[in-house]
């Protein structure tokens, strides 16, 4: 009867240990369970919300300048052109380049219509306005008669340099330039950019733009962009 008493307390002790080891195996359960929702909870807070864009953020309103891509001439003998972006950027207004200012005008060179070539240089002592231009450009188009009409006013004040974006497309030629000024009916004088260095040294990302130089050479003012008849005269009183 004794050994059935020590039998019955094994037994008992048996699952009791039992008990203890599963009871502790639900708990450990559940904690890992708890720690894997709360790091999936985590997670989806992080997730950053998904970025809008406003549709209308990208329409133009104006045409108002030709965004263009130079680069710089790789050699004197260079004759290979930049390829120029077809879509036009535009701005309600002209964009003025002021911390461009005061710095002395780069020292280059052009051509004339007999294709001379000419520098700078040579204009100082008036001052100066350059307008780089192309005939593939539709504000340039626009912004052309505003030059004619002040060039008659004031041709005999400061250098008109209306200088053609030569090799800015394949397009651009010299024959090209020369049509555009005839059907335009302008009476200024055509120039042409050499090598797409003006275009270079002047930053002519964006066509046209338009530059007056003081009679020293000295960087007045640099626009890129259409100009408008107010905004040139403005600029023309600054460097008669």
């Amino acid at each position: 009867m004794k050994r059935i008493y020590i039998i019955l307390a094994l037994m008992v002790l048996l699952f009791a240990g039992a008990y203890v080891i599963y009871d502790n195996y639900l708990a450990s359960e559940e904690e890992t369970l708890m720690e894997t929702s709360s790091s999936i909870e985590i997670a989806v807070k992080d997730v950053p919300a998904e970025s809008t864009v406003d549709a209308d953020s990208d329409k133009n309103d104006t045409e108002s300048s030709t965004v263009v891509t130079v680069q710089k001439p790789e050699s004197p003998s260079s004759t290979d052109s930049s390829e120029k972006e077809d879509e036009s950027e535009s701005s309600a207004e002209s964009q003025t380049v002021s911390q461009e200012e005061g710095w002395q005008g780069p020292e280059s060179n052009y051509l004339n219509a007999e294709g001379d070539l000419l520098n700078l240089s040579d204009n100082y002592g008036k001052g100066t306005l350059i307008n780089i231009w192309a005939s593939w450009c539709e504000p340039c188009r626009v912004e052309m008669p505003y030059f004619e009409e002040a060039y008659q006013t004031y041709g005999d004040d400061i250098n008109f340099i209306m200088m053609d974006a030569l090799e800015s497309k394949p397009s651009e030629t010299k024959e090209a330039a020369e049509a555009f000024f005839e059907e335009m009916a302008l009476s200024m004088p055509i120039y042409f950019d050499h090598q797409m260095n003006n275009q270079y040294l002047f930053g002519a990302t964006i066509l046209p733009l338009t530059v007056i130089l003081d009679d020293e050479g000295k960087v007045v003012e640099i626009v890129r962009g259409q100009v408008s008849p107010a905004k040139l005269n403005q600029m023309i009183e600054k460097i008669r």
